[in-house]
Parts: C-alpha cells; structure tokens; sequence
C-alpha cells in the first residue's frame, strides 16, 4: 500500500511537472520578447532637417525644331556634354527642300516681273495707237465742222450730207475716247493684278527665306550641350527612347537640344510636412556632393513651395514640399580644383548670362525659351525648367509676377518690348514717353480693340515725327554695321548676323575640352544638412518613442514590474527627435514600440497610424532631422 502510494505520487509530481514544462515553453516567446528602449537625455539639441537634392543649372536654354514646311531632318549636331560658347552652331537642318522652294518662288517673282514688264510695255504701245488715233479722229471732227461752214454755198443735200459726216464723227470721237478709257482701266487692272502677284511672290519669297534662316540654331549663351530625347516616333511602353542624332528626323516645334548655364548651378530637393514648417528662406545649409566624397559646400535656401505635391511613378505616396538651394560657386569651383582665373572666368560668364532677360526669343529665326531659375519653384513649367520647356522665375521678369504685371498692364509691356528692344537706349525712352502720351493715362487693357489700333496708330505717327522706324514683326532690320539680322519672331531677343551664322561653328567633343566647365554636370545628386535650430539644455527622445492614443501623445516608460503609459506634452519635433516640455526626467528609460499592442497590431497601427502607433510613423517619413 506505501508502495502504491509512493508511486502515485511519483506519476502526479511527474505529470505537474510536464503540465507546467508545457506552460512554461509556450509562455517563453512573451517573455523572451524584448523591446527596444531609448534613455531620455538632457543636453543641448539640434535640430537638423536632412534631404537629398538634384544639382541643376539655374538658367537655361531649349532650342527647338523650326517649321520648314517640310521635312525637318537633322544634318549636324553638337556632341552631348560639349560646352557651346555663345554664337557656337548647337543644330542644323537639311535645306535641300528649302532651296528648292526658294529658287521655284524667286523664279515665279522673275516670271511675273516680266509679264509686268511685257504689260506695260503693251500698254504703251497700246496707248501710242490710241493717240494716233485719237487725233485723226479729232482731224475728222475739224473737216467736218469745215465742211459744215459751206452749207451755205451748197444745194440742201449737200448740206445734209456735211451735217451727217460731223455727227458722225463726232459720235466716232466720243466712243474711240470711251474705248481708249475703257482699255487703260482694263490695263491698269491686269497690272495691279500682277502686282498682287508680285507681292504674293515677294511675301512668300521673304519666308522662304526666313526658313532658310531658321537651318541653323545657334547657342545664345555660354553652355552645356544636353541633346534631347527623340519622341517623335511609336514607342511601346517601357521602351528606351533614342537621342536625337545625326539623321533623324524630328517634329516642328519639337526641342532638340538644351543649353545649360553651369557657371551658376542649385540644388532641388524635397522635404517633408514636419521639416517645412521648420524652415524659411536664408537658412543656411551644408552640401555634400555625391561625385565629390569628403568635401562639403555652403549654400543657402533660395525659395520654397508653398504646396505639396507627390509622384505618381514614385514608390513613396507621401506628398512633398519643393525647396530650392543655392550653391556657392566660389567653393564648389575651388573643390573641383579650379584655378582663380577660371573661377573668375566663370563668375563673368555667370554675369553676362544673368542679365539675358528670361523671354521668348528667336535664334536664327528658331523659337527657343530661356528659363532663369531665379527662385522659381522648382517643377514649374521651364521658364523653368531644364528644359522641357521649359522653370519660370518669380517677380518682375517672370513666372506669376511677370503675369501679375502683364495683366496689370494690359499687354503694354510685351508691346512696348517689340518696339524697343531693337533701338538704342535714347531711342527707347522716347518710345516711352510716346506710348505715355498717346495713351493719356488710360490702361491698354481698358481699351476696345478699335481705340487701341487708334493708340497704335497715333504711336506710330509720333515715332515718325521723331525719325525712329520700330522694327516690325518678322521684319529684317538693319545692324549699325550695315549686317543684315533677323528680329525676334516674338518681338526682340537674342539675334545672330548673318555673318555669325555663317562663322558658326560646332563646339569641340567634351573628351576633347580640357575646360573646368564640362567638369560640372546638372543632375549631380548630394545630401544637405539644413541646421534649423539649437535648443540648450533640453531633454529629449527619438520620435519612435511617441505614441498617440485616444489623441494624446503618451510614451510608455519601463518600470520594475513592465512599462506604465504617461502623457507628454511637446516643445519641438521634427522627423527624428522630440523635444519634451514636461512628463519625463533624465535618465528614464522609454520603449520604441508599444508594448501592449500585438504583433499584428502593431503592424497595422504603424502602417495606417491609428492608436498606438508611433509619431515617427504619424508624422510622414523615417528619415528626417534631428
């Protein structure tokens, strides 16, 4: 009986052991789970913003394909990644079509000539018969009035008779000076026909010739070559599309070909909601190159976007705020290993560029658009951009202040810029006070359309007064130098002589530039570090470590027993540290996950942030300032 006792009780002990072994193996997951703690620490805080950014040039050109009536294909072509200095050849075109329709519309001007000159050398000799004949007529006239005076000396019948032949031809007289009159206004029509012929052939002749001028488009400023894709074909989705090369042939209007200002370069980047709204222009900032390891640059931020936007092609759905970063050239030239001359040759070329307004112009009669990046916010349509055409700068010159003043003028300064961009400076001033005068303080946009052709009419009578001629649109105009120039398409701009687009050369290859400039490339991608503010003495935690739940923000700090959830309230945060005001002390330690959410939960609460997730995943991206 002890026996069985003692081995029942042996068979309980060993089955409570394996009851509470089995407890004990499926509880040691939770209690083996560890969660990752921060310490709450108390010093001085800076507050950075971190992001990357995308060098590009702040001015920039796009030449585009030219309207030749015909096929537009691509004969020469600067090298890509060449640098075109001003008045270089950057594209030209076949002419063969060209010339051919030049030399058929000047012979249609040659033939109708002759046919004017063969009329009116008709219409002489025709004129000639007529007064031959004329005056005999007017002799008839006289012999029978003549006659007519011996009435009385002659019998009745004979009398008659003289009366009769004076009538006769006196009717003959009247009806050979109705046909000599009908004849010459019939002559005249037949040339002011001809004429309008002649002036068809000349107007047509003209833009032949103006298409001739538009084979060549030259660089208007100091550069980097960027040659444009060819979208002009079927492409599946997903394909590569080609450069353009030697050969192909593009779409009118299509851009060829970008001219990109390096002497004068920023940065794009962009930023989240929380570091937006730690930031203002002036900040300083501190850059560092991709391609250029271990160097840093100062720079500065130049303007900011006042509203988010997101990509659709990218993997990142949170929408972001456009800030833009000037470089300091200076620093970046002499990190390149430039020498002073070249620096100060680059600064000059940054100069001469910056005073070409950013306007619509024409090169070689070639519509191009030249964009200054002059705090445009970036992704704005080139007026800025590189060149898609085409970043808009803001204020006076471009972008919305440039529409703002347009508007507010009426269209008179896009006016008062055809008249004057091709006269002397004296000239223009009284192209002014002209304008002034004639509109006599009204606005051009209150105007009907009959009063301002009124104005313009008006305008025009006092420039002749004061001998200056405004060039017209689509006129040729005459240089000081007795070289014939095309005028602006679009009303002044940049303009090339014939002589230049006859000495225009294409730019050397870049393995070929031994220059600094092509060492520069827009598109460069570097990190910036933007201190946004210094905090002293503060205490502070990752912003991990926060948690919003039932709209408070709690941290769940550790304790003996676990961890206890405690509200907080905040003095500043951005994407990475959370400044505390109160709820915390130094040295305490705070969990970076809840601990009392499950595995799934958590997942779910950081993904969609609902409660218990933390403000690092609230706030936007995981990657910001601290």
């Amino acid at each position: 009986m002890k026996k069985l006792i003692i081995r029942t009780l042996i068979v309980a002990a060993v089955a409570a052991a394996a009851f509470y072994g089995y407890r004990f193996s499926r509880q040691m997951p939770q209690r083996q789970r560890e969660l990752p703690t921060a310490r709450v620490r108390q010093g001085d805080v800076i507050i950075r913003s971190f992001a990357r950014g995308e060098l590009r040039a702040v001015r920039s050109v796009t030449l585009s394909a030219p309207n030749l009536f015909g096929t537009v294909q691509v004969t020469r072509l600067a090298p890509l990644g060449s640098y075109a200095h001003e008045k270089n050849l950057i594209v030209e075109f076949d002419d063969a079509e060209v010339l051919s329709r030049l030399e058929d519309k000047q012979l249609e001007l040659d033939q109708t000539d002759e046919q004017i000159r063969k009329n009116k050398a008709d219409l002489a000799i025709r004129d000639n018969q007529d007064q031959v004949e004329l005056l005999r007529a007017r002799y008839s006239v006289r012999r029978a009035e003549l006659e007519v005076k011996r009435n009385e000396l002659l019998s009745a019948i004979d009398a008659k008779k003289n009366l009769l032949s004076l009538e006769e031809a006196r009717r003959s007289l009247k009806q050979l000076e109705s046909d000599i009159k009908s004849r010459r206004e019939q002559a005249r029509a037949q040339l002011a026909v001809l004429a309008e012929q002649r002036n068809k052939a000349v107007l047509e002749l003209s833009r032949e010739r103006m298409r001739l001028n538009q084979i060549k488009l030259l660089s208007p400023m100091s550069g980097l070559v960027a040659i444009k894709q060819n979208r002009g074909g079927f492409f599946m989705f997903g394909s590569q599309v080609p450069d353009i090369r030697e050969g192909d042939q593009v779409q009118p209007g299509m851009p060829v070909a970008d001219i990109l200002d390096v002497s004068e370069m920023e940065l794009v980047a962009k930023v989240g909601e929380l570091d937006r709204a730690n930031l203002h222009e002036g900040q300083d900032a501190i850059i560092q190159l991709d391609a250029i390891a271990n160097k840093k640059f100062h720079g500065q931020i130049k303007s900011m976007s006042a509203t988010a936007s997101a990509s659709v092609f990218s993997a990142d759905p949170a929408k972001k705020f456009d800030v833009t970063f000037s470089v300091d050239m200076k620093d970046l030239l002499a990190a390149l290993g430039a020498k002073p001359d070249q620096v100060a040759r680059m600064m000059a070329t940054a100069e001469q560029n910056r005073k070409k307004p950013p306007m619509q112009s024409s090169s070689g009669g070639a519509m191009f658009m030249m964009a200054a990046g002059n705090g445009g916010a970036p992704g704005a349509a080139m007026g800025g951009g590189p060149a898609g055409i085409m970043p808009g700068p803001q204020g006076p010159e471009g972008g919305p202040g440039a529409s703002a003043a347009r508007r507010q003028g009426g269209g008179r300064g896009d006016f008062m810029t055809r008249l004057t961009s091709q006269l002397p400076a004296a000239d223009q001033k009284k192209v002014r006070d002209a304008m002034q005068k004639a509109l006599g303080g009204k606005n051009m946009a209150d105007l009907s359309p009959e009063e301002r052709q009124k104005v313009i009419g008006q305008l025009r009578a006092q420039l002749e007064k004061l001998g200056i001629q405004p060039p017209q649109r689509g006129q040729r105009g005459q240089s000081p130098n007795g070289e014939m120039r095309m005028m602006g398409m679009g009303g002044g701009g940049q303009q090339f002589s014939a002589k230049d687009m006859a000495d225009a050369q294409l730019p050397p290859p870049p393995e070929e530039e031994s220059q600094l400039d092509v060492l520069l490339r827009p598109g460069l991608l570097s990190d910036i570090e933007i201190i946004v503010e210094k905090i002293p003495n503060a205490i502070h935690i990752p912003s991990q470590a926060l948690f919003e739940r039932e709209g408070k923000l709690v941290v769940f700090v550790k304790t003996r027993s676990g961890f206890e959830q405690r509200p907080v309230k905040l003095a500043r945060r951005s994407e990475s540290t959370m400044v505390i005001a109160e709820g915390l002390k130094p040295g305490e330690v705070v969990a970076m996950a809840d601990p009392t959410a499950r595995k799934g939960e958590k997942k779910e609460g950081q993904q969609g942030g609902g409660a218990g997730s933390p403000m690092g995943a609230v706030g936007g991206e995981k990657k910001g300032g601290r």
